[in-house]
């Protein structure tokens, strides 16, 4: 409908009749559903896996990097206390410094803070639109099954009536006049 002012209005009544009619029109063809179908549809099964494959790289990337940079040295403070059962997590490559406080913390300690607990500084090297935030993908996929799937039957018929009613309007119509006045 909305390109429809590029084609000549011979054409735009043909493909209109093609789409619209009552008998053999391609929008008035009944359109068995299968919700199976769409279940097993390898675009949908893998959709999930390619969002989480796209976070790995920037993972791999991130952790690499505080390893080598900050490896063995402690580099933050955590500003809460804890308790000594998280000397092994967050002290790690530094058991031999069992004296020190356990709110300090080492590099790869701080990498996995930043992946689960800092979603906004990911979010912020990676853009808005990453795939990092689990809780709003799984919000989405919800919101996603609770809206149950299209009934095309009814898109159909509506994107037929929606058709019949549009008065084609040819672009193209003066373009002769509008490019010799342009010379």
């Amino acid at each position: 409908r909305e390109h429809g002012k590029w084609i000549s209005p011979r054409a735009f009544r043909e493909k209109k009749e093609f789409f619209t009619n009552r008998e053999k029109g391609v929008l008035m063809q009944k359109v068995e559903h299968n919700p199976m179908a769409a279940m097993m549809n390898p675009a949908n099964m893998t959709s999930m896996m390619k969002g989480q494959m796209l976070m790995i790289l920037p993972s791999i990337l991130m952790m690499s990097y505080f390893s080598y940079f900050y490896s063995g040295f402690v580099i933050a403070k955590v500003p809460f206390p804890l308790t000594a059962r998280f000397r092994a997590m967050l002290q790690q490559g530094l058991e031999q410094l069992s004296s020190l406080d356990v709110t300090y913390v080492t590099s790869i300690s701080l990498y996995f803070l930043i992946l689960f607990g800092l979603s906004g500084a990911i979010s912020l090297l990676l853009g808005e639109a990453s795939q990092s935030d689990d809780a709003q993908m799984m919000q989405q996929q919800m919101a996603s099954q609770a809206a149950g799937t299209v009934d095309m039957n009814q898109a159909f018929k509506s994107e037929s009536e929606n058709l019949e009613l549009v008065e084609h309007h040819w672009a193209l119509d003066d373009a002769e006049q509008y490019i010799m006045a342009n010379l």
